[in-house]
């Protein structure tokens, strides 16, 4: 491949994931559970979720994956100071922001600082945890990269996430209900991360399999079945819908790790892919390129969306349908804002402050 094609090809990744982040946002089916149309609604959402739930991690492997090693290494400074910049701001903008937004509808609950500690802990909105998770990933950046060239310490880094979805997993059984902030302290993604930094310094093993692209495909299918079973069982075990729709749990790490795999497969045995989906100028690719400013906008679309069809007969009955109005119009209209916001302000000051 070229250098610019393999751009394209990550790019395009992001594309698929940011709309993918975009559908876990939105209607989702606990929503249908006293309806006589929950049976199917519900369903068809937990299935879904199973197939979708792997964006988040594979964000958070690419985020490492591009790391700048050398500028870790030799200026940690003007590392830390880059990443703060570009994380910070926008985070602090679009908290405020959806504070306002929350207060606006339901009055303020409680103190000011009740608001600044939501706001700390990345619950302004549902995606700021996300960023939450990066600021701590990126404090311990230069330890991790030590840890990768330590055979004892790299063993039980890797560990650290599977300890800690034990822990989620026993905190769940036993309370039936979701650990607070889960998913917003590092261990639960610092698998992801961690070998995002691993294979960017040791490099990624091309398979000389000439089916090794077919295994790989055949190990996500597997590892979407078992998520499928786990999902059910999970509900069925009395833990709560948003644990078996969750991707964290055990089975949607296998199987984002298992879309990691194929991803850095597919690059390495340079494997076709059709030429609209990652040509600089596909929308698959574009999406992508807007990735960083639709995770911060999207949820506003999404809040007018409701409202604007909230009172609208039958839009809600069925599920598949009202989530394709959704998504469709909150992807073109965060697009749109993106594209606008860079015009009026510059491209430069909409990155700066609003991660556009």
């Amino acid at each position: 491949m070229k250098t610019e094609t393999k751009d394209n090809y990550f790019e395009a990744i992001r594309g698929i994931c940011i709309i993918l982040v975009v559908l876990i946002h939105i209607q989702n089916g606990s929503a249908y559970k006293e309806l006589v149309a929950y049976p199917f609604n519900r369903s068809f959402w937990l299935i879904l979720r199973q197939f979708i739930n792997f964006p988040v991690a594979v964000f958070v492997f690419l985020t490492a994956y591009f790391t700048n090693i050398t500028k870790v290494n030799d200026k940690p400074k003007v590392y830390f100071t880059s990443r703060g910049k570009r994380l910070l701001i926008p985070f602090l903008v679009w908290s405020i922001f959806y504070s306002a937004i929350t207060i606006a509808k339901v009055g303020l609950k409680g103190s000011i600082l009740k608001v600044l500690i939501k706001i700390m802990v990345g619950q302004a909105a549902a995606p700021l945890y996300y960023i939450v998770v990066l600021m701590q990933l990126v404090l311990i950046t230069p330890i991790l990269i030590k840890c990768v060239s330590n055979k004892y310490l790299n063993l039980m880094t890797f560990c650290i996430t599977p300890i800690y979805l034990v822990m989620v997993y026993v905190y769940t059984y036993l309370t039936k209900q979701q650990l607070p902030l889960y998913g917003t302290i590092f261990p639960a993604w610092l698998i992801f991360y961690y070998l995002g930094l691993y294979i960017k310094i040791n490099g990624f093993a091309s398979p000389k399999k000439e089916k090794a692209s077919s295994h790989a495909i055949l190990l996500v299918l597997g590892a979407l079945v078992l998520s499928l079973i786990e999902g059910y069982i999970l509900l069925h075990s009395e833990m709560t819908m948003a644990f078996a729709s969750s991707q964290i749990k055990a089975s949607s790490f296998i199987y984002a790790l298992s879309i990691i795999n194929l991803i850095l497969v597919l690059k390495a045995k340079d494997v076709k892919i059709k030429e609209g989906f990652i040509k600089k100028d596909g929308i698959i690719t574009k999406i992508g390129n807007y990735s960083y400013g639709i995770f911060y906008v999207h949820l506003f679309w999404l809040v007018i969306i409701e409202k604007l069809t909230e009172h609208i007969p039958y839009i809600h009955s069925i599920l598949p349908i009202y989530e394709l109005i959704q998504i469709s119009i909150t992807l073109a209209l965060s697009i749109l804002t993106i594209i606008a916001t860079r015009k009026i302000i510059g491209k430069k000051q909409a990155s700066k402050y609003f991660g556009f």
